[in-house]
């Protein structure tokens, strides 16, 4: 799955051409980047090595990235995903599981639930993607241990000549290539700690962001959604917490919306979502309806141990086999919108969304709307890799989505907010990268990171994209870049 903007015929072409050789075209989620060029499917390990030492190449997982860290042309892609590095091994005495670099995160969900009993610490909810691209590139889910490298305890790699390196936590290197957004690749296995299978209490509540701190209380992880175009000094908010089911306090949740207007906030709900996907025009006023509803309402569900999408979708089974409801649709939107993410200190986020949302409803006569809500997912904890987002102290990730033709004004908002929080950190599949990063990630880390880099691929045929060369001062743009093809750049 790219994106719904990609026409019929080319989802079919994009679909023959899975598993094939050959020149393919190689997109970012939702298409905004993409290129031709020639693809290689991995057999084995022993045919990947012969395939990195034959010229300049890139790693691919399954393209789950918004802002093209995986498109670069001109460069041969390895379609890791699609090959056949499958290596699924539970270890009992220590609890960890081994897994290959073709092994997806559904995959790696099943064979731990339906074989051992176990599960993820945490993660991200497109479950296609495979589990070492979804770990280079940063993904997370909310809540204790929320990045999903932060379970990393062992990872192998190819250097550039084919050979194996193999780093364990507390190795000096291990806390950079951990979570190295493609400057180490490619990782072909690596060990993650598990967790016993176990239910949640779930409480999805509808209230506003001033009522936050009490419909969390108790709660171990928390998710909330805000309405952009309801009130910007107290918007409506849509609060997914989970709380342990054997001890401490359940989040509090207001109750259920009583009389005639309850009714119909509930048959109005159930069909915002169709009309918010397609009217955008129609996102302020029906918002402001809602807001002027002062819906008040909470559902509480006791989660399945063995549900692989809990997180997300806290109803038995996977939210992509059933309708969506009203809260399912309004943290679904990524098929239909480009989305752009970064991470900001958890104690700010009220702040950052209040500021996000008086800057985007300024630019309403400009024709830019967000699309449906601002997703906020908080991670509380702290991460061992050097470039996880919370790897110094707690963070919330902010999501915004747009159509993808305004994705533009999505990257003014996050420079916007950086300019009034300089700890914002990049989100590596979601971000709009550069240099305005650096500092916020530490040049010492990002200097030692390409030490690392150069000790393993001096040959220079590993490669990035212009965005992450760019972030990291390193070279200059390639041969199908437009920079240097116009002879702006030499």
């Amino acid at each position: 799955m790219i994106g719904s903007n990609l026409s019929r015929s080319e989802r079919r072409a994009d679909a023959r051409a899975a598993g094939t050789e050959g020149k393919r075209w190689i997109r970012s989620w939702i298409n905004v980047f993409r290129c031709e060029t020639e693809a290689r499917v991995p057999a084995d390990e022993a045919r990947l090595g012969e395939l990195i030492g034959e010229g300049e190449y890139t790693c691919i997982g399954k393209s789950h990235s918004y802002n093209g860290v995986q498109v670069v042309p001109g460069v041969t892609a390895m379609m890791m995903r699609e090959g056949g590095l499958k290596t699924l091994a539970y270890d009992a005495a220590t609890e960890t599981v081994r897994v290959g670099a073709s092994v997806s995160v559904r995959d790696l969900k099943l064979f731990l639930r339906d074989e051992h009993g176990r599960g993820l610490h945490n993660s991200g909810n497109y479950m296609e993607q495979s589990v070492i691209g979804a770990l280079a590139t940063g993904t997370h889910g909310f809540g204790p241990r929320a990045v999903m490298a932060d379970s990393i305890v062992e990872l192998t790699f190819l250097n550039g000549t084919g050979q194996r390196v193999t780093l364990k936590r507390g190795d000096p290197d291990f806390a950079y290539v951990a979570l190295s957004f493609g400057t180490i690749a490619p990782i072909v296995e690596l060990v993650l700690e598990t967790k016993p299978l176990e239910p949640y209490v779930s409480v999805s509540s509808m209230s506003r962001l001033s009522k936050l701190d009490e419909l969390k209380q108790g709660s171990i992880a928390a998710n909330w959604a805000v309405l952009p175009y309801t009130d910007p000094d107290d918007p409506v908010i849509m609060l997914h917490a989970l709380a342990e089911c054997d001890k401490g306090q359940e989040p509090s949740a207001h109750p259920e919306a009583k009389g005639g207007s309850g009714w119909f906030a509930k048959w109005f709900l159930k069909r915002y979502y169709k009309f918010d996907r397609f009217l955008p025009k129609l996102r302020r006023p029906m918002q402001r309806f809602i807001d002027w509803l002062d819906l008040k309402q909470s559902e509480r569900v006791v989660t399945d141990p063995g549900d692989l999408d809990y997180l997300y979708d806290p109803k038995p089974g996977l939210k992509e086999n059933r309708a969506p409801s009203i809260t399912r649709g309004l943290f679904s939107t990524t098929y239909t919108g480009y989305n752009l993410a970064f991470f900001v200190p958890l104690e700010k986020a009220p702040a950052v969304v209040k500021f996000i949302i008086h800057e985007a409803d300024a630019l309403r006569d400009l024709g830019f709307y967000l699309k449906g809500i601002i997703s906020v997912r908080e991670l509380p904890g702290e991460a061992g890799p050097h470039f996880a987002a919370n790897a110094r102290r707690p963070m919330a990730a902010i999501d915004l989505f747009a159509d993808p033709r305004d994705y533009a004004w999505l990257e003014r908002l996050q420079l916007l907010v950086m300019q009034y929080e300089p700890d914002t950190r990049p989100h590596f599949g979601k971000s709009a990268l550069g240099p305005h990063f650096r500092d916020s990630l530490g040049q010492a880390h990002l200097d030692r990171l390409m030490d690392i880099h150069r000790t393993h691929y001096p040959q220079g045929r590993l490669m990035f994209s212009e965005r992450v060369r760019a972030m990291l001062d390193v070279g200059r743009p390639l041969p199908g870049e437009a920079a240097a093809d116009s002879g702006l750049v030499g």
